[in-house]
């Protein structure tokens, strides 16, 4: 008799338009492009060794999480930066990812090697903060986020948060801004981890949601002063 095909879930290989948005998308949260930079189809074909229409594909993509803006007749931009605009992240990860952490409290669905990987992630940032590595410490800051997140088995609320994580890494780098104001971020994740071990959803929510309106609050409030001041930041746009 023929062997039935194994049980388990198909994983669809990357696609070449995939693969070119992972790669543009992590030049923009790199600062390799810039807010406001041109991304021009042909250059980047050329560069990537792909076709024209391949880039533009991978464009549209990014547009659809906001890290790209195609205008009519100009061609696409990486996002620009305006403190309108930053609010309404920051508003909006304050009221996603509290609820993200009370699904997955209620699911009892962290397990202990999340906390332990949640855990690492706390001790990184420390240590990163003492090298007053900005780059590395957005990106251990995002990923403790995106781990804190996922285990609430939401796909399409997933697909949201990421969208908005990578524009909150954009934002970050371009102002220059990492909570130099505030509280060590070791120290206000670990109060996060903490609130979600205490199995309280309700107290880990309230921590979630007040970290983040900080934090943007903050970076909105240092994105006013620069435009106040005259010192412009890199693809902003004042006033909106």
């Amino acid at each position: 008799m023929p062997t039935s095909p194994a049980a388990g879930k198909f994983v669809r290989p990357p696609t070449l338009t995939a693969t070119v948005a992972d790669h543009i998308r992590e030049n923009i949260v790199r600062g390799d492009f810039p807010p406001g930079a041109p991304l021009h189809e042909v250059g980047l074909g050329k560069s990537l060794g792909i076709s024209r229409g391949t880039v533009r594909e991978a464009l549209r993509y990014l547009q659809d999480e906001n890290l790209v803006e195609i205008v009519p007749h100009q061609g696409a931009f990486v996002t620009r930066l305006s403190p309108k605009r930053a609010r309404e992240i920051y508003t909006l990860r304050a009221q996603l990812e509290p609820y993200a952490v009370r699904l997955a409290m209620d699911r009892k669905a962290y397990r202990p090697q999340d906390l332990d990987q949640l855990d690492a992630l706390v001790r990184r940032l420390a240590d990163l903060e003492r090298k007053r590595d900005l780059f590395e410490t957005i990106t251990t800051d995002m990923e403790f986020h995106r781990v804190m997140c996922e285990r609430c088995d939401h796909e399409m609320l997933m697909d949201v948060l990421r969208g908005l994580q990578y524009q909150t890494r954009l934002f970050i780098l371009n102002t220059m801004l990492y909570r130099s104001d505030l509280e060590r971020d070791e120290l206000t994740h670990r109060a996060i981890l903490d609130a979600i071990r205490s199995n309280e959803p309700g107290h880990a929510e309230e921590i979630v949601r007040q970290h983040i309106i900080t934090a943007g609050t903050s970076l909105v409030t240092h994105m006013d002063s620069q435009a106040e001041s005259g010192n412009d930041i890199p693809g902003s746009i004042v006033g909106s």
